[in-house]
């Protein structure tokens, strides 16, 4: 029995590490250049690098020449000629005059509109100045 304690303590020493090495450890992992703790952290990191490689990838899609964001909008003759198409496209005259009355409030309410709010935030500078002349005539009013 005292063969089989000695044999034990025997491998309990064999398996402790030496003074020397244990302080070389305790050098290398200070001296590492990701900390124990960060591990906890890389799937965080990982999903946040997928992510943003996501969002480069979405704004390459949007942002190629040729799309919508590039594209100028119709003038107004191109609008009234493309309402005039879809008007006609109807043969029945109750089907195409509410179109030509669409065409027409389109044109004349609608499209300037949507002009004046595309050339007002084209810029920042115009924008703000806007913003600011909005903000006077609702005080004012």
């Amino acid at each position: 029995m005292t063969e089989t304690i000695r044999e034990a303590r025997e491998e309990e020493v064999s398996l402790d590490p030496e003074p020397g090495s244990l302080h070389g450890q305790e050098r290398t992992r200070a001296s590492s250049v990701t900390p124990a703790s960060s591990i906890s952290r890389q799937a965080v990191t990982q999903s946040a690098r997928l992510a943003g490689q996501a969002a480069v990838r979405t704004l390459a899609l949007i942002d190629k020449p040729g799309s919508l964001v590039h594209s100028q909008p119709p003038t107004f003759r191109q609008a009234w000629d493309r309402h005039l198409e879809c008007a006609r496209h109807y043969e029945a005259m109750l089907l195409r005059w509410p179109r030509y009355v669409w065409g027409w409030l389109h044109l004349f309410i609608v499209k300037p509109l949507l002009n004046l709010t595309e050339w007002i935030t084209e810029s920042p500078a115009r924008c703000a100045v806007a913003a600011v002349i909005g903000t006077v005539i609702w005080i004012w009013s």
